[in-house]
């Protein structure tokens, strides 16, 4: 059986089964299949650069090629920090409670690159949080899927169609806006610019 979402706010605990939202559930998909004359799909695969051999799609995904052309299998790899030393796995939070962290502010989760969105359907849920969901507040939570190397955000939130788990990473960078001085640098460069004469050229 699945592990489930599992989150707690205060003294409530509250718990969530959930699906993956992608563009193809949302909006459906074609696809363009390639067959041959006798109408048998075709499959893709790779050429190596010597014709010798012939990798199946999905082949190249198990093995790594180092400097001297040699193979590394994908499970001899390892995580290291700038210092060389063992990068510690994160373990997954499935199953795990969690704190919720809130309500926050709509701008913490727009700091965050969101790239996975899970549709939940509640097993069990607090009252405290199910009333907050409903005001429209959003809480956040650690959040890891399978363990992996750093640790992920899940953004908790409720509309008219559901409730919903945004899971994301910050972004890393600030935003600027057309208030923002511009740099004297810049306008320095733009003066130079403007006594170019290129009928000179």
């Amino acid at each position: 059986m699945a592990k489930s979402i599992a989150l707690t706010l205060g003294a409530e605990a509250s718990s969530f089964s959930f699906v993956r939202l992608d563009r193809d559930k949302l909006y459906g998909r074609k696809e363009r299949q390639i067959v041959d004359q006798d109408g048998r799909r075709c499959a893709s695969a790779y050429l190596s650069s010597d014709g010798a051999a012939l990798v199946p799609s999905g082949g190249l995904a198990l093995l790594y090629v180092d400097e001297g052309f040699a193979t590394i299998e994908r499970s001899t790899l390892r995580a290291v920090d700038d210092q060389g030393a063992d990068v510690p796995l994160v373990p997954s939070t499935l199953g795990i409670e969690q704190e919720l962290e809130g309500p926050i502010a709509p701008q913490r989760l727009l700091d965050h690159a969101i790239h996975t969105v899970y549709q939940l359907q509640s097993e069990t849920l607090g009252a405290q949080l199910a009333e907050a969901l409903g005001s429209g507040n959003i809480f956040c939570a650690p959040f890891n899927f399978r363990d992996d190397y750093q640790r992920q955000m899940l953004f908790l939130l409720r509309n008219d169609t559901g409730t919903f788990a945004l899971i994301g990473s910050p972004r890393g960078f600030a935003y600027v806006s057309r208030e923002v001085a511009p740099d004297a640098a810049a306008d320095e460069a733009d003066d130079l610019a403007d006594d170019l004469d290129f009928t000179m050229l």
